[in-house]
């Protein structure tokens, strides 16, 4: 036990990046799949920039989930139209061009096009 003084750690190295590059920075970072860490140390020593991750990103696959939860709400509103009166086919009408617009957000969130 008394080894344990002498292996005493090293002080971390900190970064704080400018508030104006600060998102950009963590945006980096989340992007690369990799630690903070790691991150630094690779862009420090001059290596390549990492590579994206090909792991999607939490918001991604929630942005995804919804866009699935979406098609299946719009696909239930279709078949209960079908033999409705015409009051209830122009709600069910209105509500999937609102889903309309919101699949057209969700695919913009995750960077593609309607």
């Amino acid at each position: 036990m008394t080894d344990r003084k002498d292996k005493k750690r090293e002080a971390p190295i900190s970064y704080r990046p400018p508030k104006h590059l600060r998102d950009e920075f963590y945006s980096r970072v989340q992007k690369s799949g990799l630690s903070t860490s790691a991150f630094l140390t690779k862009a420090v020593f001059n290596q390549a920039q990492p590579r994206q991750s090909r792991r999607p990103s939490i918001e991604t696959k929630l942005l995804a989930k919804i866009l699935g939860e979406a098609a299946k709400i719009h696909g239930d509103l279709q078949q209960l139209s079908t033999g409705q009166n015409e009051d209830i086919q122009a709600e069910i009408g209105s509500a999937l061009d609102e889903l309309t617009v919101i699949r057209a957000a969700l695919l913009k969130g995750l960077g593609r096009n309607p």
